[in-house]
């Protein structure tokens, strides 16, 4: 019994891997690339997303120094801060002052 609920819960959730949003400009980053998406100042000034080649390994596209100094330039930062709402799940996210 518990087996087969397992395998439900498996088929109901999509078994794990979803392809790529296509409507999601992040979705065109190849696997050695990282997307990065900055926004400046107010959500409604606008964002530019561009894909660029990893240097530096940034899991779940965790803010820590050395992504922020490698894919944020100055004076953009990757603090956390509220979210402007059309930030890409697959985006390491810039925000500039």
């Amino acid at each position: 019994m518990r087996f087969s609920l397992a395998i439900l819960m498996i088929a109901a959730c999509g078994g794990g891997s979803h392809p790529p949003d296509a409507s999601d400009p992040c979705a065109a980053c190849s696997a050695d690339e990282i997307c990065v998406q900055r926004y400046g100042g107010l959500c409604e000034a606008g964002h530019s997303t561009d894909c660029i080649a990893k240097t530096v390994e940034c899991p779940q596209n965790a803010c820590t120094a050395s992504c922020e100094a490698v894919y944020c330039t100055s004076p953009y930062q990757c603090m956390t801060r509220p979210l402007c709402g059309d930030e890409s799940p697959l985006a390491f996210t810039c925000y500039g002052p």
